[in-house]
């Protein structure tokens, strides 16, 4: 039976099987000499609570684009039985244009438009990769746009559904027109040229000297930007007693992304993805 919400004990569970999936991502990169790094909720959660935000339900995890490509080509190889690297390359249904390593034998749909998707639904860890992206402040909202203009159309063609179950007439509506854009968008455009052209526009300033770097699967345009220089050199850290890296000025890093990252939010705020399906 699908589920809008799970109990505090299925949260703890939940954070225990990603907790142990990051020690096997970590154990990954280190036998391939990958760095990486936490990011957004979970660097936040490391500086503010010593792991996870206490009622966040999943973990964000950052690379440079060349350890994010070593990656897909090690861990597939490296992983231990049990969990599963789902990207939008080896899963034809995915409709997640970055990577995610799932826990097998567990459910968790974020959304009611994906249940019906042929994919892996596990519990997992979210790996973004991070690219250069123009300093000029015109070039920069430019290239984003760009970016997520293949994004979306990515995103409707994997998902013929909106992310909420209808129950107006308007909402209705725009269900029945989300069907036939995604209908369009398979027919118009096959998936591997897609995904082609978004890697070639994302990755279009890598190695021009950019001061900038950014995950481009955000919707936001500076949701999840930082400096080089207040990214590197990475600082060591503890997420839930696991030693773990994070954006060397994080103070920098969390202030862009948060404002006041000490302040906590409203009790009515605190909330995560709130699922529409758990199983575990």
């Amino acid at each position: 039976m699908a589920e809008e919400y799970y109990s505090p004990q299925e949260l703890k569970e939940i954070q225990q099987l990603e907790k142990k999936a990051l020690e096997v991502l970590l154990d990954v990169c280190a036998q391939a000499n990958i760095c990486c790094f936490l990011i957004g909720g979970s660097a936040l959660g490391v500086v503010r609570h010593g792991g996870f935000i206490p009622w966040d339900d999943d973990v964000d995890v950052g690379m440079l684009r060349e350890d994010y490509q070593r990656f897909l080509e090690a861990a597939p190889r490296l992983l231990p039985k049990g969990y599963s690297l789902q990207t939008p390359y080896n899963s034809p249904y995915n409709p997640y244009p970055y990577t995610k390593l799932r826990v097998d034998g567990t459910r968790f749909v974020e959304y009611c438009n994906h249940s019906n998707r042929r994919m892996h639904h596990g519990v997992y860890v979210d790996i973004f990769p991070y690219d250069e992206v123009p300093d000029d402040e015109a070039e920069n909202l430019r290239h984003f746009e760009q970016c997520q203009k293949l994004i979306l159309r990515f995103v409707h063609r994997q998902s013929r559904d909106v992310s909420r179950p209808p129950h107006t007439a308007g909402e209705r509506l725009i269900a029945l027109l989300r069907i036939g854009v995604y209908l369009g968008s398979r027919l118009c455009f096959p998936r591997e040229k897609l995904l082609k052209k978004l890697d070639r526009t994302v990755t279009a300033y890598n190695g021009t000297g950019q001061q900038g770097l950014a995950c481009l699967n955000f919707p936001k345009r500076k949701c999840e930007y930082a400096l080089r220089k207040d990214l590197f050199p990475l600082a060591e850290a503890q997420f839930e007693g696991i030693p773990v890296k994070i954006p060397g000025n994080y103070d920098a890093y969390l202030t862009t992304h948060y404002g006041d990252y000490r302040k906590l939010p409203p009790e009515q705020d605190r909330l995560g993805h709130r699922p529409y399906e758990v199983r575990l």
